[in-house]
This record gives C-alpha cells, sequence and structure tokens, in this order.
C-alpha cells in the first residue's frame, strides 16, 4: 500500500518539482524536443488524482482507464520525473508519460494563472478538473465541453508514426483546453447561452495567447525556433525571421504546419463582425503577438542584445511570458458580462498601472519618434492598428462620477462578506445609478476575492475584488415602455453586471460596469444579437467548430 505519510510538521504548495514535457508536440524535433515545468508538490493519487485535476489515461486498444501513478515507489507525496522515449513508437504508446505530461502542462498553466492573478481560481466542475488524456473519440472531439465541465482528447492516426497520435501530447492543445476551463469557471456568463459572440472570441483569444506564449516563454525552445527559422544568429535577425513560425496553435499537429498562425493572417476590414469567434480572437491575438515582437525588437537593440542565439531566445521569452501576465492580471478587471474588446485592452492597461506605475521600457532603444516605447504604449499603438484604442484623456479606473461613496465602517467584511458589498452597493445610491439598477430587482455578489501580488519594484499590491449580476425579468410592455425593446415573446430578461476592485484601505480604485436598465445600451446588445443569430445561428454550443481540427492537405 502507498505511504500516506509526509515529514510531520512540514508545510505544503511551497514545494516545487520539475516534469519532463513535450516541448511542443510529437513531431517537433528529432527525438522530440523536451521542456521542463515546475509544479508544486502535492500528495497525488494513482490516476494521477490531485486536489485540483483527475488525470484518465485510456491505454491504446483498452476500453476503460486505468490509473497511472506519478510515483516510481508509489509514495502519495512523490512525485517522480521520467523523460520520455526518443523513439516515436515508444513514446505514443507510453501512457506514463502521457499522463505526466497532461498532469505537469495543466498544472503549469493553472498556476501561472493563480500566481499572475493573486488568487486561487474555481472550475465550473467543482474542485478537480476531469482531463480524458487519451479518450475513444475521435480528434475533431478534442476540447473542453461547457456541458460537463470536462475535457477530454482524441486521437489521430497518421502516416509520420506507426500508431495513433493522442492529442494531448501535444503541449499547447492541452494549456488552451484547461485555459477555457479556468475561464469557464471564472466568468461563466462571457460564455454561457445569453452571450454574445464576443464572449466566446475572448474565450478563444485567451486559450490562444496562454497556449502560444506558454510554449513561447521556453527560453530553450525559441532558441531551436530559431535555428529553424534563419542560419545566423548576429545581427541579420530582422523581423522577418522573428515572425517566420515562432508563433503557431498545435505545431506539427499536420504535416502542413500549424492549426492556426495568427500572424501569417491579414486584419479583415470589419474582422469584429465575422460570425466565427476563432476569427474574431485572432485578430486580437495578432495584435498582442505584434505587441510581443516589437518589445522584443527593442531588447535586441541593446547593447550585447544579440550576442548569441540563446541571448536573443532569453529575451524573446522574457518579453513574452512579461506581455502574458499583461493580458491574464487584465481578467480580473472584466466585467462579468458582455465583455468587448474596448474592455479588455482598458482591463490590460489598468491592471498594468496598479503593477507598473511608470510604463519603462524593456530596454533603452529609441524609435523613430526619440524616445523609447513602453509596453503599454507598445499595446496600444497594436491594438490601434486593428482598430481598437481608449479614449487616452478618459480615465482608465472608470471612476466617472463614483467619487465621495460611503463605505462600511467594518472593512474586512468588505474583503469577504457578499452581503457587504450588497450593503455597499445598496448604500450609494450614485452607484446603483451609473449601474442603472432596478431596486426592485435582487442584485447577486458572485464573488469576493482578496488578491496579492508583489510589483516589479517589491511592493505588495493587495485588493478586494468583487463582482455581481443583476438580472431583471420584463413583460412584452414593460420592455417596450422601459427599454424601447421590441420582441414577440411574453417575457424578456435583460441583464448587466460590474467588477468592483477596493484598494487595501477599503475604498473603490476600479470599477467596470455594464449597467442593466440602459435603455441605449439594451437595445444596441438586442440589436448586435439580433444580428449574430442571422449571421450564424446565435451563441455556440460549445467552444469548437466543425472543420477546425480538419486537415485540407490530408495527412
Amino acid at each position: 500500500m502507498a505511504s500516506d505519510q509526509m515529514q510531520p510538521g512540514v508545510g505544503y504548495g511551497a514545494e516545487l518539482v520539475g516534469l519532463s514535457v513535450l516541448a511542443e508536440g510529437p513531431f517537433t524535433g528529432r527525438p522530440p524536443s523536451v521542456a521542463t515545468v515546475r509544479v508544486p508538490l502535492e500528495r497525488v493519487r494513482s490516476g494521477p488524482l490531485g486536489a485540483r485535476l483527475d488525470v484518465r489515461v485510456r491505454r491504446p486498444g483498452q476500453e476503460e482507464a486505468r490509473p497511472v501513478s506519478l510515483s516510481l515507489d508509489g509514495a502519495l507525496w512523490g512525485i517522480d520525473d521520467v523523460p520520455p522515449s526518443e523513439d516515436l513508437e515508444a513514446l505514443l504508446a507510453d501512457s506514463r508519460f502521457l499522463a505526466q505530461h497532461v498532469y505537469g502542462v495543466a498544472s503549469d498553466t493553472l498556476q501561472e494563472f493563480e500566481r499572475t492573478m493573486g488568487r486561487r481560481l474555481s472550475w465550473a466542475s467543482g474542485h478537480r478538473l476531469q482531463i480524458d488524456a487519451y479518450a475513444p473519440v475521435d480528434f475533431r472531439e478534442t476540447g473542453y465541453d461547457p456541458v460537463s465541465k470536462a475535457i477530454r482528447f482524441g486521437h489521430r492516426a497518421d502516416p509520420r508514426a506507426p500508431r495513433h497520435v493522442p492529442m494531448a501530447l501535444y503541449r499547447d492543445l492541452v494549456a488552451h483546453e484547461v485555459t477555457h476551463a479556468i475561464l469557464d469557471g471564472y466568468r461563466p456568463r462571457w460564455a454561457d447561452a445569453k452571450a454574445l459572440l464576443d464572449g466566446f472570441a475572448l474565450h478563444e483569444a485567451i486559450a490562444d495567447l496562454t497556449a502560444m506564449l506558454s510554449v513561447f516563454s521556453s527560453a530553450g525552445r525559441v532558441e531551436q525556433m530559431l535555428s529553424a527559422a534563419g542560419p545566423k544568429a548576429g545581427r541579420d535577425i530582422d523581423e522577418k525571421i522573428l515572425r517566420s513560425g515562432l508563433f503557431g496553435l498545435a505545431d506539427g499537429l499536420f504535416s502542413r504546419g500549424a492549426v492556426r498562425r495568427p500572424l501569417d493572417r491579414s486584419v479583415p476590414l470589419e474582422w469584429q463582425l465575422d460570425p466565427e469567434p476563432h476569427a474574431r480572437g485572432e485578430v486580437v491575438v495578432q495584435a498582442v503577438l505584434n505587441t510581443v515582437l516589437s518589445l522584443w525588437k527593442q531588447r535586441l537593440d541593446y547593447p550585447g542584445g544579440r550576442a548569441s542565439r540563446y541571448q536573443i531566445a532569453e529575451s524573446g521569452a522574457r518579453v513574452g511570458q512579461q506581455v502574458l501576465r499583461m493580458v491574464l492580471r487584465s481578467l480580473a478587471y472584466l466585467p462579468p458580462v458582455d465583455p468587448t474588446w474596448t474592455d479588455l485592452l482598458r482591463a490590460i492597461l489598468a491592471s498594468d498601472l496598479v503593477m507598473m506605475p511608470e510604463d519603462a521600457p524593456p530596454r533603452p532603444a529609441f524609435g523613430a519618434d526619440g524616445h523609447a516605447k513602453g509596453y503599454r504604449e507598445t499595446l496600444r499603438d497594436a491594438f490601434w492598428d486593428i482598430d481598437l484604442s481608449t479614449d487616452p484623456d478618459a480615465r482608465l479606473d472608470g471612476l466617472d462620477n463614483l467619487e465621495g461613496l460611503r463605505y462600511p465602517v467594518r472593512l474586512s467584511a468588505l474583503a469577504s462578506d457578499p452581503e457587504e458589498v450588497n450593503r455597499f452597493i445598496w448604500a450609494n445610491p450614485r452607484l446603483m445609478r451609473a449601474m442603472d439598477l432596478d431596486e426592485e430587482a435582487g442584485v447577486r455578489v458572485e464573488r469576493v476575492r482578496p488578491t496579492v501580488r508583489v510589483a516589479p519594484d517589491g511592493f505588495v499590491v493587495s485588493e478586494i475584488c468583487a463582482s455581481f449580476v443583476q438580472e431583471v425579468t420584463l413583460t412584452r410592455r414593460e420592455a417596450r415602455d422601459r427599454l424601447g425593446l421590441r420582441t414577440e415573446a411574453e417575457y424578456i430578461t435583460v441583464r448587466g453586471g460590474a467588477t468592483l476592485r477596493f484598494d487595501e484601505g477599503g475604498r473603490l480604485c476600479f470599477a467596470a460596469l455594464k449597467p442593466v436598465m440602459d435603455a441605449q445600451r439594451q437595445r444596441e446588445r438586442a440589436e448586435t444579437a439580433h444580428a449574430e443569430r442571422e449571421a450564424g445561428g446565435g451563441a455556440p454550443a460549445g467552444f469548437h467548430t466543425s472543420g477546425e481540427r480538419e486537415d485540407p492537405a490530408g495527412s
């Protein structure tokens, strides 16, 4: 029987263990390139089954999943790293490494979100996320299921391999699907049956960025990609080489290359009207990746920045990780319903301003206008190129007309008690008017969580994040008289919500509002929903469309 003991008096959660995972997939490199992720050491039962993850592996040719131990001696507090086989056939048949790879990538992805956002994140399914690493399904059915709240990875025949290839061996696909699960648990209304397509597209954009930049954050892997992209590592490393093949989702899945390469496509004029969520999200992904490239070039212009290929790769990996964290931090600054791309840009800028009051450039390199561009300025420029911007004179904190609010005497209750947040809302008619709340309808405070983050200057940033939603059901006549909405249904439900952030002194320091009974907003939303239904049938049933993972080359 496996030992269930660890050293008495020793805490858990601080120790990290390194696990080998495939850097991208089984066809990237000969033998496949390997990366190391460092994940928290925890008590893991055979499965592997931990506090947050339930990974199930069905061996090829078997109908039922059989538990796999990550400990060579069966100890529950031991996770042993076993490198993958260099032989492709042996690798594809190794269920133990498949379990280690999926567990490692999923843990690393969750840890990146929690470390960046400064708080624990819950799954929509409860305490554990179920991941079927080798499910008996076609590879086209791979993905996170918003109904069962689980992830399943299929497998596919490939002429390059002697046996079926598990989709879960692609690191970025695992990170992509786990990100969907994280977002579904964090903001379930972004992609529910009442959501607009921008919510689904935001899901796809965040999932793609997490997947691509988690691979890109490995300096060793970037160095390998640069080796394949250009023959030299000197001063001839230009933007063309930096763009060539460095960013792709599921690279090597098909013989033609990756599933998606955002930098390879041009931006359509009316991309925000595209009925396909992936297509909308891919444009924003392109803007963020262009930000990475611009900042990376600044670092390379620093003396010694091009001294070696590894120096170039390390600079890119650092910039990629910093930009990814800017995006992930912004999630806590977005409204709980109906997020837009402008909301995302504002949230990225506002959340980064809290952590980095000075918009310092990555290196003191100068642009054509004579000054070094910082991270936020570079990001603004990239979003401007896709026709997205915020008013430079507007307040990023959203506190226009929200000064002079009343606050509770017991500030500590505001950090943990949803009822205290509800009382705060009720005690401030100014906030209620800004939200156009219906005073007769209830307000649902969905979460109240403290967040603690350490800024680059060493200071601790401590805030309280609260979000609430209100849904109001109106008769056909009430909808017409109060909001100017025309509907065939007897009843219609409208909703809105807000994210409120309080500083360590308990004062409101940020607000992202989606007013409830705002006639103009609700009419515009209804028109958008109608246009989306006409164009593509309304909200998608899931996060993946048919044909998304088809191989047009037939490989």
